[in-house]
């Protein structure tokens, strides 16, 4: 608080007005203003983020680290708001010191700066002290709690979950509403003996006045749990609604004389209102992969044009932007580091080696082949087979679902209608489709197989009830679309290497995939009978297998359905309407010929 409170001295270097501590003045500025190219150079200084809005560096000098934030003006709308407005870093600049002075802990301002302009705010630079021996929550979480032995992890986890709880009602109670408050804007460190203390940072997002209100702090609360509902058990944020509760004294946390649990009426409502929002964040954000933003871009080549991550280089997209048929030639002749997975007439399927992240990996390359002259004009009407295996596959990713995750769609386009198109994964290691995996169960020892079994159907019923609870259908659910890690898989080694762990995306190392996303469809509302066709087209995967008991169906039935942990449920009747369209489907295919997978 002492710091915040510190006056600071003004002077103008460089064409920025600046305001930091008189004692800072010669390490942080010279005769030209911020000495950051010297530390760019010196490898003092290093950049954490990057937008055309802002970038952040984080600088490394003796006795002092601090980070430097610097925002532009980037567009007309950004231009137009700066005539009306104070710069960005004098806002959040107020924001903080008003934050501290509310006794929230978080960072300590060192320096401000704002450029000279005759109207309005132009570019502003803001450098905050590190908090040293921090953690982004989100990373704490997945990268550096699931390291710690039990007891230890389960008591931090337990912890961390009710200071959350009491940090969260001590914002709220000091007046601050915070329009991004998740995971990632929270850092936490562990002190003591396994105590932890929690800071809230980036406060340019928020809005001071009196203690909220239960309409705004369950707003709020909406917004802090749609992240935590994906990522964290039910009985942590159980503990984090007891500790927000007592702290804000919303009332006695016992039941009434009736046995009613009064307490969890609020928290039923702020658990359906996350899972009602996340549902339509994600429905907003299934057309960015087909925008240039931060995580992806436009490519075009003489014949083809689509999309790409910002993984991959524009360098090592030469080649594939050239011919992207060439490589298919090349599969299986000279180079063998190109392999044939499938070929077929309306497809064909590579594994070869592709640098993605400055890195050589292993990725998946399907063609999507032109079968009929109607494919082209279709195009006309809705998007082709490539690219919405191309949404789905980010869409999946944004809603924690396990997938192979697309790296580069393209096509060929000629008088307005899509030809070709080729989609490039990665590659799932030390993973076999599920009717592998149910033979090498089937050749286990019996007590091993009965075990494998039933991890094996807990497993894919779940993943299938995620992919349902986030109103998704997967009509081509057969199990040669349903990938799973072998569990004699090396332990160090994950299966899929895209996954950043820095990233709020993050999802733990999943053990089922599914993939060929090309029958995917988003719903607002998914109806039973979508669900019945999806459990359907996999159970006929199996319908003449001895090896899967109509035991391990029903198990895999009661799995799926959560039967017992929310009261009774009818399976009777999602079993006779599972076996009739299995039947169907079954009955289907004999007619048309074509064999069930």
């Amino acid at each position: 608080m002492n710091a915040l409170l510190q006056p600071l001295t003004e002077c103008t270097v460089g064409g920025f007005r600046w305001s930091l501590r008189p004692d800072l003045r010669e390490r942080l500025l010279d005769d030209q203003g911020l000495r950051l190219g010297e530390w760019l150079q010196t490898g003092q200084a290093r950049v954490v983020k990057l937008g055309p809005h802002r970038i952040v560096y984080r600088v490394e000098l003796p006795g002092l680290c601090f980070y430097v934030k610097h925002n532009f003006i980037h567009d007309q709308r950004a231009w137009f708001r700066q005539l009306v407005r104070q710069s960005k870093a004098r806002m959040e600049y107020d924001r903080v010191v008003a934050a501290a002075e509310r006794g929230i802990p978080t960072i300590t301002p060192l320096a401000i700066a704002e450029q000279e302009t005759q109207v309005g705010s132009g570019e502003s630079i803001l450098i905050t002290e590190s908090l040293e021996d921090c953690l982004p929550l989100h990373f704490f979480l997945a990268a550096v709690l699931p390291t710690f032995a039990e007891p230890r992890q389960s008591r931090l986890r337990q912890r961390l979950a009710i200071e959350l709880g009491r940090l969260v009602a001590k914002v709220h109670e000091a007046g601050i509403l915070h329009h991004d408050l998740h995971a990632g804007n929270m850092l936490v460190r562990v002190v003591g003996v396994d105590q932890v203390e929690l800071f809230v940072i980036d406060l340019l997002a928020v809005k001071m006045g009196p203690p909220l209100d239960w309409e705004q702090s369950r707003e709020n609360l909406v917004m802090i749990n749609c992240w935590f509902t994906l990522r964290v058990h039910r009985a942590d944020r159980l503990r984090f609604w007891k500790a927000y509760f007592e702290a804000r004294k919303l009332g006695a946390w016992q039941r009434d004389r009736h046995g009613a649990k009064l307490y969890a009426k609020e928290l039923h409502d702020i658990e359906e209102q996350s899972w009602q929002r996340n549902l339509r964040f994600w429905q907003r954000r299934d057309k960015r992969c087909l925008h240039n933003c931060r995580y992806y871009r436009k490519i075009n080549g003489p014949s083809v044009v689509g999309h790409a991550v910002m993984e991959i280089a524009d360098a090592d997209l030469v080649e594939l932007l050239n011919d992207p048929d060439a490589l298919f030639t090349a599969a299986g002749g000279a180079d063998s580091s190109i392999s044939i997975l499938k070929q077929s007439a309306s497809s064909t399927v590579i594994e070869m080696d592709f640098r993605v992240n400055g890195q050589i990996r292993r990725v998946v390359f399907k063609r999507f082949c032109v079968t009929s002259w109607t494919d082209p004009v279709a195009s006309l009407f809705r998007s082709p087979p490539a690219l919405r295996s191309w949404i789905h596959g980010q869409g999946f990713r944004e809603r924690g679902l396990p997938t192979a995750r697309p790296f580069v769609v393209l096509h060929r386009r000629a008088y307005g209608m899509w030809h070709e198109g080729y989609l490039m994964t990665e590659k799932i290691a030390h993973a076999d489709d599920l009717h592998v995996t149910v033979e090498r169960i089937d050749r286990a020892a019996p007590l091993d197989r009965a075990r494998l079994m039933r991890r094996l159907i807990e497993r894919v019923a779940r993943t299938i009830r995620s992919l349902h609870q986030r109103e998704l259908s997967h009509r081509d659910l057969k199990a040669a679309n349903i990938l799973v890690r072998r569990w004699d898989a090396p332990e160090n080694e994950p299966s899929a290497y895209s996954q950043d762990i820095q990233n709020l995306l993050y999802m733990p190392e999943s053990f089922v995939w599914l993939i060929d996303l090309v029958g995917v469809e988003v719903f607002g509302e998914l109806p039973r009978s979508r669900k019945v066709q999806n459990l359907a087209r996999l159970n006929a995967s199996f319908v003449d297998s001895e090896k899967i008991t109509r035991t391990d169906r029903l198990r895999f039935l009661l799995t799926y359905l959560h039967c017992g942990a929310f009261g009774k449920c009818d399976w009777k009747s999602w079993w006779k309407e599972i076996d009739w369209a299995t039947l169907q489907k079954v009955d289907r295919n004999r007619r048309r010929g074509k064999p069930l997978q």
